[in-house]
């Protein structure tokens, strides 16, 4: 039965251990998860970011039935904490289906790519919270889909490969916000779209699989390669061992970087179940467990969690919590009333995140639902 709760919320205890009477010893993570309100229209494939004042920035993406633009894939739902409450729409300068976005500093968002009017656009826009407007930002060198971004230690974002509309790039520029300018680096070792980008502590960038997912044949990518900002060059990393695309990453506590789930060359047909893990210290790669479920289509779907756990939201009709420890997932018992791609998962404050949007699979319908997560103290 599907759960539609908005005054009440459903209290998942998981622990690596259950003692004889059934209570969770000490370690346990506690996540609540109530039913939040509507987006201002449905939304998948959108951004979901965190300003300041417990504001947070829904930005484009599809809304209508297919994964198709409309008038509100140029617009930016601004939501409230802790309610999770619609307060404002801000408008973009064209409407973008899969565009990339981050933070830049003066709650303004540097938006770029995507599908615009059918095309694989190198247009970049900064939207400014203060005016709920953008203005024309500096053109990529070239039209990217899904490219892998990443805001480096330094302020400056890496925009790195993507889809061009016509095959997958290795090209590589930095965006930096103190000029406003666009300026090459790279390139990448090899062309890749639908990677993970993380970084790491000591300012480097881990960019993992990834590979050729828009267009036939396809192609799945087991390689990694690190940045350096200080010399501007890719090096190859460790390889892992399942190839994947559109799978999700996070950075642990430890420096580590847990890859999750994703998909082969089979796509639909070929999720992952599979977890891995990039041991810093060993610059390698170590296999760390399975998911409950296979998802994939889960980069904006992780969270990192108190007691090394990860919570993976998307993918599934319920959200579950990785162990790292124990190098398996436990699935919640909430029922998210579908099976949801392209979900956005964003904190809000330290105990409170939002998960919001994704499309049904199978039929490709976007929602306008959003789900708060109240998340354990630790």
């Amino acid at each position: 039965m599907r759960n539609r709760l908005s005054l009440s919320a459903v209290t998942l205890v998981l622990a690596a251990c259950m003692g004889g009477g059934g209570a969770a010893e000490k370690g346990s993570v506690e996540v609540r998860i109530e039913q939040g309100p509507g987006l201002g229209s449905p939304r998948a494939t959108h951004q979901l970011l965190a300003a300041s004042e417990g504001r947070l920035l829904a930005i484009g993406g599809c809304v209508q039935l297919g994964c198709e633009a409309g008038p509100a894939s140029a617009t930016v739902d601004i939501i409230a904490a802790p309610n999770m409450r619609v307060i404002a729409t801000g408008h973009l300068l064209t409407a973008r289906i899969q565009p990339s976005a981050t933070a830049l500093p003066g709650d303004r968002v540097l938006i770029l790519g995507g599908w615009v009017n059918g095309r694989v656009s190198a247009e970049t826009e900064i939207f400014d919270l203060a005016t709920l407007r953008s203005i024309a930002g500096p053109a990529m060198a070239a039209p990217r889909n899904a490219p892998t971004v990443v805001t480096l230690a330094d302020g400056r974002i890496l925009i790195a490969g993507g889809y061009d509309g016509d095959d997958v790039r290795a090209d590589a520029e930095i965006f930096d916000p103190k000029t406003g300018k666009m300026t090459p680096t790279g390139p990448l070792i090899t062309a890749r779209s639908g990677a993970t980008g993380t970084l790491l502590a000591d300012g480097r960038v881990l960019v993992a699989g990834g590979g050729r997912p828009d267009r036939e044949p396809r192609r799945a990518l087991a390689s990694a390669e690190l940045f350096d900002p200080a010399t501007g060059r890719f090096t190859y990393a460790d390889a892992m061992a399942q190839e994947r695309y559109k799978h999700g990453a996070v950075r642990l506590a430890n420096g580590d970087v847990l890859i999750v789930g994703g998909s082969d060359i089979r796509d639909y047909g070929g999720k992952l179940r599979s977890v891995e893990r990039f041991d810093v210290v060993a610059g390698r790669f170590v296999t760390a467990g399975n998911l409950v479920d296979p998802r994939f289509k889960i980069a904006d779907g992780l969270l990192l969690l108190p007691g090394n756990r990860v919570l993976v939201a998307a993918g599934d009709t319920s959200p579950e919590i990785f162990d790292v420890a124990r190098g398996a997932g436990t699935r919640l018992d909430y029922d998210l009333g579908g099976q949801w791609n392209y979900m956005t998962l964003v904190r809000a404050d330290p105990h409170t995140a939002l998960l919001a949007g994704g499309y049904r699979e199978g039929r490709i319908e976007p929602t306008d639902q959003s789900w708060i997560i109240h998340l354990p103290k630790g």
